[in-house]
């Protein structure tokens, strides 16, 4: 840009000069509302990916009965152990009156 104490400027340089500012003004705002929008993509393919990622392991944890700790063979054992020797403690009826449905609730304790 000229200087207006050095040079004199035409009518056009002037309107050049005005023009050009402002249009560096608007290139530059866009600029940045371009890199906020990527950034805001960026962000929310990271989350995407995450919540993918938690629903496949989600998915894999229900097929695997091992993830189960009602079905896992050494927790049965356990459970069997633990009630034999209450048995030989408490008596042989011991753990009949129990139920594992624990989604219903027990109308015989009402």
């Amino acid at each position: 840009m000229k200087d207006p104490l050095l040079l004199s400027y035409t009518f056009e340089e002037l309107m050049y000069e005005f023009h050009s500012i402002h249009e560096h003004e608007k290139a530059a705002v866009e600029r940045v509302k371009q890199e906020t929008d990527r950034i805001e993509d960026i962000k929310d393919q990271a989350v995407a990916s995450w919540a993918d990622q938690m629903e496949a392991e989600e998915e894999a944890a229900a097929q695997d009965p091992a993830q189960d700790p009602a079905q896992d063979p050494a927790n049965m054992k356990w459970m069997e152990e633990q009630l034999a020797q209450n048995k030989k403690a408490f008596g042989e009826d011991f753990g009949e009156d129990l139920s594992l449905d624990f989604d219903s609730s027990d109308k015989s304790r009402k």
